[in-house]
Order: C-alpha cells, then sequence, then structure tokens
C-alpha cells in the first residue's frame, strides 16, 4: 500500500469516527468529551483479564479519572450529565455502561479490522 492510499485510507477511517460522533451528539445531546468519557467508562468496565470470566466491573471516578488523566470534579460533572440521559447508573460501587448499543456502535468504529484502502 502506498503512503498516499494509507493516508486516504485513514481519512476516510476518521471521517467515519467524526459522523459517528456528530451522530450521538445529536441524538443524545453529548459533547464529544462526554462521548469519550461514555467511551472509556466501558472499556474499564467489560476490560476481562485473561482466562477469567467476563462480568461487568463498576468504575469509580478515581479510577475513571486515573484512566483519562483528566479532572475528578470535571469527570463527576460529565457523568452525571451521562446518567441525567441514561446512558450509565450509578451503582454502589461506580458506574456501569447502561446503553450497551451505543457503546457497541462506538467500540465497533474505534475496532477496525483494517484500515481500507
Amino acid at each position: 500500500m502506498t503512503e498516499k492510499n494509507e493516508l486516504a485510507g485513514l481519512a476516510r477511517y476518521a471521517a467515519k469516527i467524526f459522523k459517528l460522533m456528530s451522530s450521538l451528539k445529536g441524538r443524545h445531546g453529548l459533547e464529544f468529551d462526554e462521548i469519550l468519557i461514555f467511551f472509556a467508562l466501558g472499556r474499564l468496565n467489560f476490560d476481562q483479564q485473561p482466562g477469567s470470566l467476563m462480568f461487568v466491573k463498576p468504575a469509580n471516578i478515581v479510577s475513571l479519572s486515573d484512566f483519562m488523566e483528566i479532572p475528578r470534579e470535571t469527570l463527576r460533572r460529565k457523568l452525571l450529565r451521562l446518567e441525567e440521559k441514561d446512558m450509565i447508573q450509578r451503582t454502589s460501587y461506580g458506574f456501569v455502561i447502561k446503553d450497551l448499543n451505543t457503546w457497541r456502535r462506538i467500540g465497533e468504529i474505534a475496532h477496525p479490522v483494517e484500515v481500507e484502502a
């Protein structure tokens, strides 16, 4: 693959990501940083250790803040907005993804098999 084709493939991939994020912004009234927080929360909720059973692990504000390297108060405000929009749920142990279909759509875009040329 030539560099020009590779760059064109990456540009198409970037357009696909931007289209999805814009769609989520319009449909759910989310800002881009809230979409990233939503996606990162799912990453922590569904992280599976090799050889173990899959289970949902709630993430607290401290662990999510450390993972994303953003201030806890900013994160707390954004999580409350996501909770108000019924996309996440607060438990006694932290936050979990509630809207699995939306999280799955983001994950499918973020994890391409191969960038098309």
